[in-house]
């Protein structure tokens, strides 16, 4: 269990969050995150690029970073409104503009809250860090993404299947079962899209929420089948489990109803282990985002947090991880259990960055390293010493 992570979105909170990162790199032996422009322009307002960009060159973190914003764009003829996918950069604001990545990002950066200074200096050692691929190329799928989409709205009882999930996950939706109505007819001004759902009803809702949200428009939902899309090839490209908007999710469990399966799995055990073993706690990424710990704090904590990680990974995926958790505590010591070659696998990957051209020692030293390192030890000793202080 929690081998890896990809983040591209926070379930609640869209664009990805420290806090969220933070409780990644807590669990999960390997962390990547996928840098879209909205998530990138949250880091620069918090002033939390230099953090990511650190962990990146550290080791601890793999990142990638995506340009181009997905988009469904709209052009009205008369009554009548014409849709088609696409992908827009940022290229810069008003009349300034960006020739280059580096000045691309560096103009985001300034518009976002840095000094001219910083703005240049982060943006650059961004890029340098950072490695660029392309959601509109052949980076992911062949013809890029939106061409994707477009074949996804061309079958019509894929297409509604799509909206139909969409309409029932965003806040102030509505499952339309068996009676919802849909037709995607393209023509030389572009797609037309004829439905009958009820936006009028969606919007009445979503205004009455707190916060109240913007209109549901039939741009928005044909965008969660071309964002869904982006998701899936995602998820199969980079492997492991993969966290998305909730609204995105449904459309990508529709598609492909077992891709986000482990992902399910692993998260709900981190919430029943939260509601058991640490109950009247905060989590992790409530405390970071809150600002009530630092970043740098955390570091220090996942510093501590090697044995940890190393019994998570061992975990059995088919048993409760709060059961595992308690049996660990009974148990004179869980490590004389363990397989040895897993464990020198798994120890090996915490400690291989302190020297990078041997790794630990092979053999008999290795055993005696781990069983100096893990005797007696137990999971608790983490919970209790170390990570509910840090939450409390």
């Amino acid at each position: 269990m929690f081998e890896s992570i990809v983040l591209r979105n926070s379930e609640d909170a869209g664009n990805v969050t420290l806090g969220a990162l933070a409780e990644a790199l807590l669990f999960y032996q390997n962390t990547r995150i996928v840098i879209g422009h909205g998530t990138l322009v949250s880091l620069a307002k918090t002033g939390n690029i230099g953090k990511v960009i650190a962990l990146v060159k550290e080791g601890r973190l793999q990142a990638v970073h995506c340009e181009e914003m997905l988009a469904t764009i709209t052009n009205s003829h008369g009554v009548s409104k014409a849709y088609d996918f696409g992908a827009i950069t940022m290229a810069g604001h008003g009349e300034e503009q960006g020739k280059n990545r580096v000045e691309r990002i560096e103009i985001s950066l300034r518009q976002n809250g840095l000094d001219a200074r910083s703005a240049k200096n982060q943006a650059q050692a961004f890029v340098d860090a950072v490695p660029l691929k392309s959601l509109n190329s052949d980076d992911y799928v062949k013809g890029g993404i939106s061409k994707a989409a477009r074949a996804d709205a061309h079958d019509v009882a894929t297409l509604k299947g799509l909206l139909r999930a969409g309409l029932a996950a965003v806040p102030g939706g509505y499952d339309p079962g068996n009676s919802l109505h849909v037709d995607y007819v393209q023509s030389d001004l572009g797609y037309f899209l004829f439905t009958n759902i009820d936006f009028n009803e969606v919007n009445r809702r979503r205004a009455n929420l707190t916060p109240a949200l913007e209109p549901l428009t039939p741009a928005d939902l044909l965008n969660l089948v071309q964002e869904s899309r982006a998701d899936m090839h995602l998820a199969a490209f980079y492997g492991g489990d993969f966290v998305t908007t909730t609204a995105n999710s449904a459309l990508v469990r529709w598609r492909q109803a077992h891709l986000f399966e482990r992902s399910s799995i692993n998260r709900q055990a981190r919430e029943q282990f939260s509601e058991l073993v640490l109950a009247d706690y905060p989590s992790v990424r409530d405390v970071i985002d809150s600002g009530e710990r630092t970043f740098s704090e955390f570091l220090k904590l996942l510093d501590k947090a090697q044995k940890f990680k190393i019994w998570l990974a061992k975990t059995n995926p088919d048993q409760k991880l709060v059961t595992q958790y308690i049996e660990a505590l009974k148990s004179d010591t869980w490590a004389d259990k363990a397989p040895v070659k897993v464990l020198r696998y798994l120890f090996s990957l915490g400690t291989g960055s302190l020297d990078p051209t041997g790794g630990i020692a092979s053999g008999a030293g290795d055993a005696l390293l781990l069983d100096k390192l893990l005797k007696g030890w137990r999971p608790n000793h983490f919970v209790d010493d170390r990570l509910k202080r840090f939450l409390r």
